[in-house]
This record gives C-alpha cells, structure tokens and sequence, in this order.
C-alpha cells in the first residue's frame, strides 16, 4: 500500500461530518498528508426543498453554494492555522458519486467522512451516502461518528 499523501473529507456541516474533519487533521499531521474538504451540494435535497417550499432552484442553489463556500473556508482555515495543508472543493451532484469521483480524481489515499449527515437521524446505523461510499470504494475508509458527551 503507498503512503497516504492526501486524505479526502466529505463536510456538510453536521456533527458527524465535523468530528470526521477533527480526525482528518489528526491523520493528516501524523501522515505528514494534505487534506482535501469536499462540499457537495446535493440535487436531490435541493430538488425536494424546492417542492416542498416553492422557492426558485436558482436562488436556492446559490443559497447552498454559499453555505458550503463559508463552511470550507472557514476549515480550511483552521487546518492551515495548525500547520496542515488544505484545500477546498465545492461540487453539485449525487453525493456518493461526487465524493467517489473526487477520491479518484484527486488521488486520495483515504476518505475520512462522518457516519450520518444531515439527512439522517444519528441512532441510524450508517447514512446511505456513507454506506454507498464503503460499498463502492477501493480506498480505505475512515467512518466517524459524532462526539458522545
């Protein structure tokens, strides 16, 4: 197995996504690796939230570019402020197809992402992007799940 040079974090702000981004930096300075933060916007959540409330899918979808914008930055800043490299990449699609041809593309070593989004209830055994993602990936995956205080 090569050495993990990039790790590929999936965030979309949820507890889970959060504490597997905690972790990422962890193994990311023991690895000596670049961590990569991965947002995607979502057409299917957008979709339904444009059914379900009448709003305009542009202006929603800006919306949600924006907040995935705030939240990388804001990241991606902490990562740099502990010495980590980072970077930042904003996607629209399915989630899992996103982030699996985000690990391929950017050469990932290892995807470290949250066990349930913000779509899911945390006593879920697994969210269906993370099970799709362990499903479907060669790479090793990392599933982290939200801080018990």
């Amino acid at each position: 197995m090569a050495p993990i040079t990039k790790i590929l974090v999936p965030v979309d702000g949820s507890e889970a996504a959060l504490a597997a981004y905690r972790l990422a930096l962890t193994a990311a300075r023991a690895l000596a690796a670049e961590v990569i933060l991965l947002y995607v916007v979502d057409v299917s959540a957008l979709d339904e939230i444009v059914r379900l409330s009448g709003r305009e899918r542009p202006h929603l979808m800006h919306e949600m570019q924006e907040s995935g914008t705030k939240l990388l930055l804001s990241l991606s800043q902490e990562a740099k402020q502990q010495g980590i490299a980072a970077r930042v990449d904003i996607q629209t699609g399915m989630p899992d197809e996103v982030i699996m041809d985000e690990a391929i593309r950017q050469q990932a070593g290892l995807i470290v992402m949250g066990k349930v989004g913000r779509k899911r209830h945390r006593r879920s055994l697994l969210g269906s992007v993370t099970e799709r993602i362990l499903e479907a990936s060669d790479l090793p995956v990392l599933v982290v799940s939200p801080r018990q205080d």
